[in-house]
């Protein structure tokens, strides 16, 4: 038999409900704040990635999906949707300054676990081109407003890196403190002592956690000009009344981010996304000079902490008469109402046992020309008026 590739998932029934309430949501509220939707190509050129994220990472050297077309071109399935965006713009839009918003799976081959897949789903929103503190300021208060309304009190997170050159001169440091205390490092660590330093700072296995609380602490590497940027950021969020904590181990794992990066954690600890400042990335790229900010969700963490959504179709169409249950749907249509069908037409008993399993709160019967709240069981002549003023309700 053949069987689903490992670390993927077929997102059905109660995920898929998530699945949707969050697309929507997120196209909504992004739709509202100006964002420009995006959908970028699954494949591109392995050199994108290899540019952006750095030839020596971990994303690059283990976990890509990587292929070689026809004509000879190496290409990957993408693995973060920033450089996709950035791309798009040096091709199409160099000398605006944009606001996008992209929604759809990614690709690393990583160990699954739970939040953890190798297809995975990314919402992300990105501020590209001549950019300033409020351009950093309104990825933060729009991101926190669109999770907040998701998973309640999710939590921001904050921190300045300084610019490039500060953080090779704090990645210095760092290599040659964890170098030292070696003998005290996990394994996992050990392995990205070379090539990705700054990941150590991230891990949770408990044989790191000293050394890395006496870590160098990044603060005291940063110039005068990035602290004081940071510092009108901080302003800007207090006025709107967002609550951070500025957390000086946050420096995020991939190396095109300067200055400002951020996460949003959950009342139960999870990261759900996180984001930062990118003014060097189209220079990596050799695409021109513009600055950038954005923040990615990840998708699955997010239905992972969300409850099942109620479903939005309430009203269903139970008959055996083809013309009335087509006639009751156009009335239905008529006023954007949603609503749900007999996938075939059996006795009314199987309809009924259908409706209950899609949680169905009201039945419409076309061949009675009535409507029943199955809360209450009150059953009583249809009327679209009825419908269209709220008047049937859960009680």
């Amino acid at each position: 038999m053949i069987e689903q590739v490992k670390g993927t998932q077929n997102i059905t029934e109660d995920n898929a409900l998530k699945y949707l309430h969050i697309q929507n949501l997120f196209n909504k509220k992004f739709f509202d704040y100006g964002y420009q939707y995006i959908q970028t190509p699954l494949l591109e050129y392995k050199e994108l990635f290899d540019k952006s994220i750095g030839e020596s990472s971990e994303i690059v050297t283990k976990q890509m999906y990587e292929l070689i077309d026809k004509g000879g071109r190496e290409l990957v399935l993408r693995p973060e949707g920033t450089s996709s965006i950035v791309r798009y713009h040096a091709e199409f839009n160099k000398d605006l300054t944009k606001k996008y918003s992209y929604f759809g799976s990614m690709f690393r081959y990583e160990n699954p676990q739970k939040n953890r897949y190798r297809e995975f789903n990314q919402a992300g929103v990105e501020i590209v081109g001549l950019i300033d503190i409020y351009s950093d300021f309104q990825i933060i208060n729009d991101s926190f407003n669109f999770i907040n309304e998701l998973i309640p009190k999710t939590k921001l997170s904050i921190n300045t890196i300084g610019s490039i050159s500060d953080r090779k001169e704090y990645i210095k440091v760092l290599y040659e403190y964890f170098h030292k205390n070696i003998d005290k490092l996990s394994q996992d660590s050990i392995d990205k002592l070379e090539n990705n330093t700054l990941r150590i700072l991230d891990s949770n296995n408990p044989d790191d956690s000293e050394v890395i609380i006496n870590a160098p602490n990044i603060s005291e590497y940063i110039n005068e000009n990035s602290k004081n940027n940071f510092s009108k950021l901080l302003e800007l969020l207090d006025s709107a009344n967002i609550e951070y904590n500025i957390d000086n181990s946050l420096v995020r794992g991939l190396d095109y981010y300067n200055d400002l990066t951020f996460e949003f954690t959950t009342s139960e600890n999870v990261i759900v996304g996180g984001g930062g400042r990118y003014d060097n990335l189209a220079e990596i790229l050799s695409l021109g000079k513009f600055n950038g900010v954005g923040v990615a969700f990840g998708v699955e963490r997010i239905m992972n902490s969300i409850p099942i959504p109620e479903n939005s179709s309430k009203y269903y169409l139970l008959g055996t008469d083809v013309n009335k249950i087509t006639k009751y749907s156009k009335e239905l249509d008529k006023h954007n109402i949603n609503y749900n069908k007999p996938s075939r037409l059996t006795k009314e008993n199987s309809q009924f046992k259908e409706a209950k399993n899609q949680n169905a709160m009201y039945l419409i019967n076309t061949d009675e020309d009535t409507i029943k709240n199955l809360i209450t069981n009150e059953t009583e002549k249809f009327n679209i008026e009825v419908i269209l003023e709220h008047k049937w309700t859960i009680r």
